[in-house]
């Protein structure tokens, strides 16, 4: 049965939706798919990379998705969709095919970076390559990431296509891969230091990022998007999944030289310190 959002949602898309048509559908690996759209809805829309849209499924309300371009002259835009289980959103993912219509609400902010050239070590998942992608490739920053990932030869197409082959770590049993996201972290911000030519004492703090990764193995009805910032010219980004069920999301930003960025998880407020 229909959810009310989805109702709601499907009584008001004609209005508030962009209309955009399926041109290609393409198996990039047995849990990934690139869909690519067109449409004349499509230019003009002021995309930054790492801008996220809501695309909306008749009857299941709506998944979100960052693209992975978008073309505004051409009115041309490409998604690159986690087949994660049997989620409404990985339905969707198998079952679309060329020629479909679809609707989606956006672009809307998702990534903020702070204005410049520094380079970017991102942190997330499997719903995070686009991320990634986008930053890289649009924005044409430095990017770094690390993405934890449930099964390591269902991502490696993607990664390789992508060209962040080998950039993610196997989530284990007990969280016991942690220790190695820490330190790859770690080991990626003081690269990027150095790159940047900074040789203070700066330092990120993954702290945040690796706890929101515990709590994603027992919470997950929460998607929190919590980063570190660091000196020096790297940032570090946590992006928020976006295939949780019931997600309730933040907006990561990369914050400026020296600060942290930590969200209160029962009001929901953030607050800055130094």
């Amino acid at each position: 049965m229909a959810s009310a959002k989805a109702m709601l949602g499907s009584m008001l898309g004609r209005f508030l939706f962009t209309d955009a048509r399926v041109t290609q559908v393409r198996e990039v690996s047995r849990a990934f798919r690139q869909i690519d759209c067109e449409g004349p809805a499509l230019r003009g829309q002021g995309w930054t990379p790492g801008d996220k849209v809501q695309v909306f499924l008749p009857g299941l309300g709506l998944r979100t998705y960052t693209p992975l371009s978008w073309d505004e002259a051409r009115g041309a835009t490409a998604f690159l969709v986690y087949l994660h289980g049997d989620s409404p959103g990985a339905k969707w993912g198998r079952d679309v095919r060329a020629g479909d219509t679809v609707q989606f609400f956006g672009p809307r902010r998702s990534v903020t970076l702070e204005a410049g050239d520094a380079p970017v070590v991102l942190f997330g998942d499997e719903t995070s390559f686009a991320v990634a992608h986008a930053l890289r490739t649009g924005a044409k920053r430095d990017v770094t990431p690390l993405f934890e990932v449930t099964r390591r030869e269902d991502c490696a197409p993607a990664l390789r296509e992508l060209g962040f082959e080998g950039q993610d770590v196997e989530r284990t049993a007990g969280d016991a891969h942690l220790a190695q996201v820490h330190e790859r972290l770690r080991e990626a911000s003081a690269r990027s230091r150095r790159d940047a030519g900074d040789d203070g004492p700066g330092a990120v703090h993954p702290g945040p990022a690796l706890a929101a990764a515990r709590r994603r193995r027992t919470r997950h009805a929460q998607g929190e998007g919590l980063l570190g910032g660091g000196q020096g010219g790297a940032g570090l980004i946590q992006a928020g999944a976006n295939w949780r069920p019931r997600r309730k999301s933040s907006r990561p930003r990369v914050t400026p030289a020296g600060r942290r960025l930590d969200f209160c998880r029962r009001n929901r407020e953030a607050s800055w310190r130094r």
